[in-house]
């Protein structure tokens, strides 16, 4: 999951943060609403037809094409493993900003059309940043900048910024404290405030109406990842799992919380539907998982090694099961030291700490091979 940190401040960041034309209409923030409701529900087919009503109210307008790319990705994720779709997202996000750009060629300053531009340039940045360009989302991250300084002064005025103000808040201090081989393309950059973010953040799961489930998701992860407090993390994915709980990343999220508080039950049945799906990913975490638990829960090392070395064979995605390969090769290293063999403990440790994000499964690491 490393990216390097501007990308990852807007990938997840879903629109409509203005009062511009589209949010002064009551029936069109309801279809919205409707509409991304359906999309994290998994029904696609109707998120898609609501979608095609914004399209007839708005023609010239980017929202459809926006909303669009993001119910490509979710529906065919992961991308990479679609190109054909792959290519469709693409399509998507270069409408939107052509209209957004159109938008902002009559009025610069309109709230609603710097938006649509941070949020299409936001995700083509992540797209690169997925494929390893890192340095190519660095430097479309770099053309959103600007409208993403509109955004941060805006959080008073219009609470759905408070979503991309606070992961820029938390991650412009964060992402070079982990990954400093980034400091020397970031000092242009305004400061961030990690305590500032943390609370924008835990606001807009409250404040906001459209960016509402993008900032569960990212609180969670931020918790869970970088400050290593599963607890909190589970409460922000508890909303988005009562509401949505079809939604495949956001129950294999839940697994990994409920595994690190100890929850194996629970964390168990989660990994039985994940391992029915058909995606690598999906099995990778799944199998993964179930190695956590044989060897937490049920204290059988034997099982736990076979699920986890199965779950390693398989290739990680860099967003979202990197760190779950980390978390596989420290559970090996500990079954390593409860069988006597020292050195497979640090081999396996140290391939822990090349792959980890995740703070406590760095420092774990750390302590064996220190």
């Amino acid at each position: 999951m490393k990216k390097v940190f501007i990308f990852v401040t807007f990938s997840f960041c879903i629109f409509f943060k203005s009062n511009a034309q589209i949010l002064n209409d009551a029936s069109t923030r309801q279809l919205i609403s409707q509409g991304l409701d359906k999309m994290y529900s998994y029904d696609f087919k109707e998120s898609a037809d609501i979608f095609q009503k914004l399209k007839a109210k708005y023609p010239q307008h980017p929202v459809f094409y926006t909303l669009m790319a993001i119910q490509t990705e979710l529906q065919y994720f992961p991308l990479k493993d679609f190109p054909n779709q792959q290519k469709i997202y693409l399509t998507y996000l270069n409408q939107s900003r052509a209209l957004a750009e159109a938008m902002l060629d009559k009025n610069d300053e309109d709230v609603e059309a710097n938006f649509f531009e941070l949020a299409t340039l936001g995700y083509l940045a992540a797209f690169d940043a997925d494929n390893q360009e890192f340095m190519k989302a660095v430097g479309v991250a770099k053309k959103a900048y600007s409208h993403l300084k509109k955004g941060l002064a805006l959080t008073d005025k219009q609470p759905e910024f408070l979503y991309s103000s606070g992961i820029y808040n938390y991650y412009r201090i964060e992402y070079p404290e982990t990954h400093p081989v980034i400091k020397s393309v970031i000092w242009m950059f305004k400061d961030g405030n990690k305590k500032l973010g943390l609370q924008q953040l835990d606001l807009a799961t409250k404040k906001t109406i459209f960016v509402k489930t993008e900032a569960a998701f990212y609180a969670g992860y931020v918790y869970m990842k970088y400050e290593a407090n599963p607890a909190k993390a589970l409460y922000y994915n508890s909303i988005l799992s009562e509401k949505y709980p079809d939604n495949l990343l956001f129950q294999m999220q839940r697994m990994d919380f409920l595994t690190a508080l100890g929850k194996y039950d629970d964390a168990d049945t989660i990994s039985d539907k994940i391992l029915k799906q058909k995606g690598l990913m999906y099995q990778c975490a799944g199998t993964i998982f179930k190695g956590l638990i044989a060897e937490k829960d049920k204290k059988d090392d034997k099982l736990a090694e076979a699920y986890l070395l199965k779950g390693l064979k398989m290739p990680y995605d860099e967003r979202f099961t990197k760190d779950y390969h980390a978390l596989a090769y420290m559970a090996l290293a500990r079954i390593a030291k409860r069988s006597g063999q020292p050195t497979k403990m640090k081999e396996y440790a140290k391939k822990a700490s090349k792959l980890a994000e995740y703070k406590a499964t760095l420092a774990e690491a750390e302590a064996i091979l220190d």
